[in-house]
């Protein structure tokens, strides 16, 4: 009887931990959602918690914090320090000497990856700019956005890469630790508007380049600059990100076939989308490996 039970622990021990977490997680969720609601109809005040458009760049951002970054930080620390009494979650931001590199590296591929997709498109006559050099930085609405997506990217890394990928690769291995942290990503992204069939299997590409960033450089800086960096610049070259509009540099026509382009959804429903990510797998791989030599020095 040894045998089974210890394959119901392997198979049951992660459960149990991702579980306990969220279930702390949706408590403080809802303390916060009920504090929101309380105090903007104390003050007054005309935000509205869940929603995120370009409609409402500040609601977005507060919902990001306060229903998604803050609970979650705090479901990590309740668990670890008094339901588990142990620590099972790796550091997410350990330092190392190239920091800044990772995460200038990020914020760089994220901005060639879309300059590469804009024209191309361009170039091919799959999209039709109806709106040119619109300066979002003069809009402070715009600013609002930078935050909100930082935010998003840092929660989302958090929990998917910080929380499902060490805990199911710790027991299950780290195929699996892949496979279901990127299937969860993309589960994650059911409720966005104009989600086909293809936009998760987009979303789940993207979360296997996340999860790439994370396992070769050992930390969250790469992922989370990366993830940014992708969603900006999506959204200031005028692509529909993730289903959603922003403020864009350009307003876009999309004329090319949908199944290239995503369509609604945006480039990650499209197959260019997908090539784009497995472009930028394979470009954090070869990052990881030969720009990465100050580390490796001082490994040494």
């Amino acid at each position: 009887m040894q045998q089974p039970l210890s394959k119901l622990r392997i198979i049951w021990k992660p459960l149990q931990l991702i579980g306990a977490v969220y279930l702390i997680y949706f408590v403080y969720q809802t303390a916060f959602l009920l504090l929101g609601q309380i105090l903007g109809q104390l003050l007054n005040l005309p935000l509205e918690l869940g929603k995120v458009s370009e409609e409402s760049p500040l609601s977005g951002l507060l919902t990001y914090l306060f229903l998604g970054l803050f609970p979650l930080i705090l479901a990590f620390f309740t668990t670890e320090r008094y339901v588990f009494r142990k620590k099972f979650l790796p550091r997410f931001f350990p330092y190392h000497p190239i920091v800044l590199k990772d995460i200038l590296f990020g914020l760089l591929l994220g901005l060639l990856l879309f300059s590469l997709l804009f024209f191309t498109f361009k170039g091919i006559g799959w999209i039709e700019v109806t709106r040119e050099t619109v300066n979002p930085f003069l809009d402070s609405n715009f600013y609002f956005l930078i935050l909100t997506f930082f935010t998003a990217a840092l929660f989302e890394e958090l929990l998917y890469r910080g929380l499902h990928l060490p805990v199911f690769a710790a027991c299950w291995g780290l195929p699996a630790g892949i496979a279901f942290s990127s299937f969860l990503f993309s589960l994650g992204h059911l409720n966005n508007p104009n989600l086909g069939f293809l936009g998760l299997i987009g979303i789940l590409t993207a979360g296997i380049l996340f999860a790439t960033a994370y396992l070769l450089t050992g930390s969250l800086h790469l992922a989370v600059s990366l993830h940014f960096s992708w969603n900006l610049c999506e959204a200031l070259f005028g692509f529909q990100v993730s289903g959603l509009s922003f403020l864009s540099f350009f307003s876009l026509k999309l004329t090319g076939p949908e199944l290239w382009t995503g369509g609604a959804f945006g480039p990650e429903g499209g197959l260019s989308g997908i090539g784009l990510m497995l472009l930028g797998t394979v470009a954090v791989f070869l990052y990881a490996k030969y720009g990465r030599g100050t580390r490796t020095r001082s490994r040494r």
